[in-house]
């Protein structure tokens, strides 16, 4: 599809999500080593606030944190760890006006009160514009670090999760919206408007109410980034946004119709939007893209790459030879106690019995799952428009393969061609972040 294809034909003045991956020197396993790359990044709130500025200067309406609560890497193979998100969020927050901050905080290793007074907190500083990745971690590490000798059992994270989230908005809610007076001559608020959430279930007795005035969103846009079946529901009961890994149009058809069902199920009057990851590799001319491309793969180790696979499916080293079938008896998803998203993804492969070890490691050090699109700014819009049009996408988080530079070509390249085409972010309305996406109310309708 041409531009002027695209300018002409289709302008439906229809929403886009667009939100920005932010991980430190890009999504690319190699993209540390590219010349100019700094392999610091990670660890430099400034560099991160540079980002933000570019993707604001787009007019996308978030910048999205990701967090692993342990070194997730092998740390001779590419940079790990990173400063913790909350604390680059108020670093973002203060450098930026209108974009929004999506962090990720673990339901698992943390408790509600530090998360909903530390959510709140951030919200002031924003003046409304911190979203909340709603996670339940899922790596051995992250357990070991947390005093646990294995991962929790997945129902039983997403049992927490889900009583973890009630909490928290029970806690934004603890203030009447008229609590505060403010009087210099009278009164500053008044008590009986400020009352305990007087909580005690299966995971978590708290009293409350919460020790932070409300927050221009009072309860945060709420995110969540898992595909199982716990994941599923617990999105369907309280996101806004759903993070999603997803290949094919199909699959991301299938997966947003089932999300939306059971969203209207549970709450006819929220919508949810759903947003598969993209990583766009851009360049003058598809020719051009397709080369750079070919460029940051070579800079992959492919003995690192497989390393690290067999670390993701919790492998002895040495189990796997790169140019070996990778045709393993993997279990379903559901029997595995990690990450089921990306496990699925590995599966998938395996069943397939058409890929070599060497062919998944770099596609996992490539995209992990995630819709992988390369070309010209023109190809680039029009396959994010195609998803968008046909049902299979309300918008994208975008995954640059390698930053500073892939964030820059999309902001200044492609996004201009999706707006002539008539796809708006809601960055322009100025409202909270949340507000951007609940209509008119200002909390869910289950939250009130």
């Amino acid at each position: 599809m041409s531009t002027s294809q695209i300018t002409s034909r289709d302008k439906p003045s229809q929403e886009m999500v667009l939100c920005a991956f932010l991980g430190s020197t890009g999504y690319h396993s190699a993209s540390w080593r590219r010349f100019g790359a700094d392999p610091l990044a990670n660890i430099k709130p400034e560099y991160f606030s540079s980002l933000a500025q570019t993707a604001e200067r787009g007019g996308l309406d978030a910048v999205f944190l990701a967090d692993s609560m342990a070194l997730w890497s092998d740390v001779s193979t590419r940079p790990s760890g990173a400063i913790e998100p909350a604390v680059l969020a108020a670093a973002i927050l203060q450098a930026t006006s209108e974009i929004g901050v999506i962090i990720t905080q673990s339901t698992t290793y943390n408790e509600p009160f530090n998360v909903a007074r530390r959510l709140a907190s951030l919200d002031h500083l924003g003046h409304g514009r911190i979203g909340w990745n709603i996670v339940t971690s899922a790596t051995l590490e992250a357990a070991q670090n947390f005093g646990l000798h294995d991962i929790p059992d997945h129902h039983q994270r997403y049992r927490r999760a889900d009583e973890f989230v009630r909490v928290c908005i029970a806690l934004w809610n603890s203030w009447h919206r008229d609590a505060v007076l403010a009087e210099p001559q009278g009164v500053w608020a008044d008590p009986s408007l400020i009352t305990p959430i007087e909580h005690y279930g299966e995971y978590f007795r708290v009293r409350g109410p919460l020790d932070v005035p409300p927050s221009p969103q009072r309860v945060p846009l709420l995110v969540q980034a898992g595909s199982s079946e716990q994941g599923i529901a617990l999105a369907s009961s309280y996101a806004d946004l759903v993070f999603t890994v997803q290949a094919t149009f199909e699959a991301a058809y299938a997966f947003r119709q089932h999300m939306r069902t059971l969203t209207a199920a549970k709450d006819g009057r929220r919508r949810i939007r759903v947003l598969p990851g993209l990583i766009p590799v851009i360049a003058s001319t598809d020719e051009a893209a397709h080369q750079r491309l070919a460029d940051l793969d070579a800079l992959l180790d492919p003995t690192q790459a497989v390393r690290q696979l067999e670390r993701s499916l919790a492998l002895p080293a040495m189990t796997l030879s790169l140019d070996d079938p990778f045709t393993l008896q993997l279990p379903d998803a559901t029997a595995n106690a990690g990450n089921q998203t990306y496990y699925q993804v590995i599966k998938q492969m395996s069943d397939a019995k058409r890929y070599t070890v060497r062919q998944v490691a770099q596609l996992m050090s490539t995209s992990r799952g995630h819709r992988l699109v390369v070309g010209s700014p023109t190809t680039i819009a029009s396959a994010m428009i195609d998803w968008v049009r046909r049902g299979a996408a309300d918008g994208y988080i975008i995954m640059p393969a390698a930053l500073p530079d892939d964030l820059g070509l999309f902001v200044d390249e492609v996004v201009p061609i999706l707006r002539s085409a008539g796809y708006e972010s809601s960055s322009s309305s100025r409202l909270p972040l949340a507000a951007r996406f609940r209509g008119d109310r200002r909390e869910h309708a289950h939250c009130e």
